[in-house]
C-alpha cells in the first residue's frame, strides 16, 4: 500500500477537525450523525481525529445532512489531488536521481510552499496576477491594499483590547458591524480575483476573536459560527497554528457545554496538527488547553501529561521569539489553566496555589481574565473550608465584574452566591448583599441558572 504523504496526512487531520466543528454547530451526536450518513459511529469518529480515510461517499452525505454547500467534499477533492500530485513528484525526482550522473544533484521539481498551496481553496488561493496596489478595477472599486490590512489588524487589536477589559458582551456588536461592513465585502471575488493569503489570514483571525466574545457573551450559537467559519479560512490561509489555536477554543466552549469528549476530541486535534510546525508557546498554550479538556472529563492522568507538557514547552521559549499577536499566552496563562484542571479534578490545594500565581501574573488591562481567575481561587477555598477567604476572593470578583458584561463571569458570580449562601458568617452575608445586588442589575439571579 503505497503511504500517504505527511502534508496531506495533515491536511487530512485538518478536515476532520472541520468536520467536528461542522457537526458540533449542526448540534449532533457522532452516533446521531453517523446514522444521518449511514457510516458507523466508530467510522465517524476515526475520521474526525484523521486515524482512517474514506470514501467521497462520505464527504457528499455529510455536505448534504450539515448543509455546508459541498465544501467537505470539495476539500476531499483537493486533498486527493494534492497527495496525487506529491506522489508523481516524489516518483519523478526518484527517477531523476537514479538517471542522473554520479555525484550530480538532481533539480528539484517541487517546493513546500507550492505543495501547501496545492491544497487550499482554489476560489481562496491567492491570485497571480492582481492589479497594483490602489489601481481601481473596471466596476471602480480596488484591492485590498497593505494600508486596509494594517487598519482591519488595528481594528482587531482595539476590539480585543475592549473584549479584554470590559468583555464580549460589551464588543460584541461593534465586532460584528465591522466585520459585515469592512473586512467580508474584502473576501467577496471582484471580477474572478480571489482574496490575498494575508487578507484571508486576517478575516480567520476576527472571526476567531468574535467566537470568542459571542461565547463570553453567552451566544453559544453565533460562537460556535465565528468558529467555524474561522477555522474554515484558517485552512484556506495555510495557517495551521491558527487553525490549532481556534479548534483550542471551540474545545474550551465544549467544556462548558458540557460536550466533554467534543472537548477531548478538538483539543487532540489542534495539537496533532501542529506538531512538525508549532512552536514552543503554540506548544505550552495547546497542551494547557488540552489538559483543561481532560479535567474536566475527569481523566487526571492525561490532564496531568498535558500540564507537564505544556510546562516543558515553556522552558523552551527564547527571549524575543517573534510570535503572532494571537499568541499570548505566557506563564500566567499556565497557572491559571492548571488552577482550572486542578479545580476540576478536584485538588483543591493544588487549584488555590496555581490560581494565586495566576492571579498575580495577570496583566492590569485583562479585567475578565482576573474575575475568573479569581473566581477559580475562591472556589479552591471553598473546597478547602476557608469560608471567609472564599467570599472575600467572591467579593473581588463582583467588584471587577461590575466593569465587565461577562455572562460567564456574571454565571460564576451566580454559582459562587449559591455556595456560600448556607455560610452565615459576617464576610459571606457582605458577598451574599454585592452579589445579589449585581446579578439583579446586570446578570441572573443568585440560584438561578448561570448564563452561557
Amino acid at each position: 500500500m503505497v503511504r500517504q504523504p505527511q502534508a496531506a496526512g495533515e491536511a487530512s487531520q485538518s478536515l476532520g477537525a472541520e468536520l467536528a466543528a461542522y457537526r458540533h454547530a449542526a448540534g449532533l451526536t457522532q452516533a446521531g450523525f453517523a446514522r444521518l450518513i449511514e457510516y458507523s459511529r466508530s467510522t465517524v469518529a476515526n475520521v474526525e481525529t484523521g486515524r482512517q480515510h474514506v470514501p467521497r461517499n462520505f464527504w457528499e452525505r455529510a455536505d448534504r445532512v450539515l448543509r455546508t454547500g459541498g465544501v467537505l467534499a470539495t476539500a476531499h477533492d483537493e486533498i486527493q489531488a494534492a497527495a496525487r500530485r506529491q506522489l508523481r513528484a516524489a516518483a519523478h525526482s526518484a527517477g531523476t536521481a537514479r538517471r542522473a550522473p554520479t555525484g550530480q544533484q538532481p533539480t528539484a521539481t517541487t517546493c513546500p510552499a507550492a505543495s501547501s498551496a496545492a491544497t487550499a481553496p482554489a476560489h481562496l488561493a491567492t491570485a497571480a496576477e492582481r492589479p497594483p496596489p490602489g489601481q481601481l478595477r473596471r466596476d471602480g472599486s480596488r484591492p485590498c491594499t497593505p494600508g486596509d490590512l494594517t487598519r482591519l489588524r488595528s481594528m482587531r487589536q482595539h476590539l480585543k483590547a475592549i473584549d479584554n477589559a470590559h468583555g464580549g458582551g460589551a464588543v460584541l456588536p461593534m465586532a460584528e458591524g465591522y466585520l459585515r461592513r469592512e473586512l467580508i465585502p474584502m473576501l467577496n471575488e471582484r471580477n474572478g480575483e480571489p482574496a490575498s493569503q494575508q487578507l484571508i489570514e486576517v478575516a480567520a483571525q476576527f472571526h476567531h476573536d468574535v467566537g470568542w466574545m459571542a461565547y463570553d457573551a453567552g451566544q453559544q450559537q453565533q460562537a460556535t459560527r465565528y468558529f467555524t467559519a474561522g477555522l474554515r479560512l484558517a485552512h484556506a490561509a495555510r495557517n495551521r497554528l491558527l487553525g490549532a489555536r481556534i479548534l483550542a477554543a471551540m474545545s474550551h466552549q465544549a467544556i462548558d457545554l458540557g460536550q466533554l469528549q467534543q472537548a477531548v476530541d478538538f483539543a487532540r486535534a489542534a495539537r496533532n496538527v501542529t506538531r512538525q510546525v508549532a512552536t514552543p508557546r503554540t506548544v505550552a498554550m495547546l497542551a494547557a488547553m488540552e489538559a483543561c479538556a481532560h479535567a474536566a472529563a475527569g481523566d487526571g492522568r492525561q490532564s496531568q501529561q498535558a500540564l507537564d507538557a505544556a510546562a516543558d514547552a515553556l522552558t523552551l521559549i527564547p527571549d524575543g521569539q517573534p510570535e503572532p499577536d494571537w499568541l499570548d499566552f505566557d506563564e500566567g496563562g499556565y497557572w491559571g489553566h492548571a488552577a482550572r484542571a486542578y479545580r476540576d479534578l478536584g485538588q483543591p490545594r493544588q487549584a488555590e496555589e496555581y490560581a494565586a500565581k495566576s492571579v498575580g501574573l495577570c496583566l492590569a488591562s485583562h479585567s475578565r481574565t482576573h474575575a475568573q481567575r479569581t473566581t477559580i481561587l475562591a472556589t479552591a477555598y471553598l473546597h478547602m473550608g476557608e469560608i471567609d477567604a472564599a467570599a472575600a476572593a467572591a467579593e473581588q470578583v463582583v467588584r471587577e465584574a461590575w466593569n465587565l458584561h461577562s455572562s460567564h463571569v456574571f454565571g460564576e458570580v451566580a454559582q459562587l452566591a449559591v455556595v456560600i449562601r448556607p455560610f452565615k458568617t459576617p464576610v459571606a452575608s457582605e458577598f451574599l448583599d454585592q452579589a445579589h445586588e449585581l446579578l439583579t442589575a446586570r446578570g441572573p439571579a443568585p440560584g438561578g441558572p448561570a448564563a452561557g
